[in-house]
């Protein structure tokens, strides 16, 4: 790969905490210095995801700074040897660096001293034994941490581990199944990969809604009430946790983009109304709660569902931080969309949120399907992301 620009700014994520900016002079004193850690994760605009840090500088010192190996995104591995050095360093400013150069300057001069006559030639000998004795020791004391790096390394998605969720029972109705028994209310919800992950990553938040089901039918509520109340509930709760969600890898991202699409696509064909209220109101709404009630939209809505808060549990686990979109992302953009048909007319309409709200709901429905269709088929990765956090940001929160 080429050199880095000396315009990078490098993100450094160790132990879930997220440091930096740092600069390339700043990054290439805190490798040399020894602080880089093998289950440290970095990144820098143009990485699609963070990057192992045995990936990105696989020889230590100097020179790792300048080369870069292709390298698969993954997910925080959080883990940490027993008795690895702390977080010293960690986010190492111009003056440690600066210093960092000077004692290293007086290194090289010392060295250069030393390079004089044949006991030179005897201690770079014994160095490059040490070094050899060093790595089998290291890769003998760390080969478990090796081994699940190595693996993670391997894996196909940045996000493999959330990949995995179980996703069985995603035809099964997610607000229906209520009842008295809270146990088997519970078991009959965890028969869905919505309510399986909710109640994983939010505890109790799972129980309070138990409680609360429980509740509205000692008050004889019935079940299309008690629905709405529990669809009420989620949207509560993906509006609380949109920076979570918008913190998530790429792929995270586009699942959300892509079922979001799904839907929005399916809709239109039962009829522009439903199309509306999937955008408009999302699972708060009554026609869509009466669709995840039981319908042949439930799986692709469940799966709306099910990617929003994959990408919260990704997103608390490891924050990213992503740029903000340029004025040639949007004019790449603008060349898709034109593709699709838009008119002059449709961008001036779809940038005016007041004149947008005042469209006909067919009309909303067919900007939004087209502008999720053009993001999701942008071949560059970095427009694309930059973009779709952009985008989605309304479709979490709304």
């Amino acid at each position: 790969m080429p050199a880095p620009s000396s315009q990078n700014q490098w993100y450094l994520a160790r132990d879930g905490q997220q440091y930096g900016p740092l600069s390339d002079p700043e990054l290439a004193k805190f490798v040399e210095l020894g602080h880089l850690q093998p289950t440290d994760l970095l990144w820098r605009e143009g990485f699609p995801d963070w990057r192992p840090a045995l990936v990105v500088f696989p020889q230590g010192g100097g020179a790792a700074a300048r080369k870069e190996g292709p390298a698969p995104a993954m997910p925080n591995l959080n883990v940490r040897p027993a008795g690895a050095p702390g977080d010293a360093g960690a986010r190492p400013s111009a003056d440690r660096a600066n210093a960092a150069a000077a004692t290293l300057a007086d290194g090289d001069d010392d060295r250069e001293g030393r390079r004089r006559g044949f006991g030179t030639r005897v201690l770079k000998l014994l160095f490059i034994i040490a070094l050899v004795l060093a790595g089998a020791w290291f890769a003998w004391t760390w080969r478990s941490e090796l081994s699940k790096l190595i693996g993670a390394i391997g894996a196909s998605s940045p996000t493999s581990v959330l990949a995995a969720t179980d996703r069985s029972g995603i035809e099964v109705p997610p607000l229906r199944g209520f009842g008295p028994d809270t146990a088997q209310m519970d078991a009959n919800l965890q028969a869905t990969p919505l309510w399986r992950i909710l109640k994983r990553e939010f505890p109790d938040w799972y129980a309070d809604r138990l409680k609360e089901v429980a509740a509205a039918i000692q008050q004889q509520k019935d079940d299309a009430s008690i629905a709405q109340q529990m669809g009420r509930a989620l949207v509560d709760l993906r509006r609380k946790q949109v920076e979570n969600a918008l913190s998530a890898s790429l792929p995270s991202l586009k699942r959300i983009a892509s079922t979001f699409y799904d839907n929005i696509a399916e809709l239109r064909k039962q009829s522009t109304d439903a199309c509306f209220a999937f955008i408009s109101g999302g699972e708060a709404n009554s026609m869509i709660v009466a669709l995840l009630q039981g319908s042949p939209h439930t799986a692709r809505l469940q799966s709306q569902l099910v990617s929003v808060f994959e990408a919260v549990a990704d997103g608390r686990r490891l924050p990213r931080v992503y740029p903000k979109p340029r004025k040639t992302d949007y004019e790449t953009l603008a060349t898709a969309l034109t593709g699709l048909g838009w008119s002059q007319a449709d961008m001036q309409l779809f940038s005016d949120e007041r004149e947008l709200a005042r469209a006909a709901p067919d009309k909303i429905c067919q900007l939004v399907h087209d502008w999720f269709a053009a993001q999701l088929g942008l071949k560059d990765a970095d427009v694309q992301l930059r973009l779709l956090v952009d985008s989605l940001r309304p479709v979490v929160a709304g």
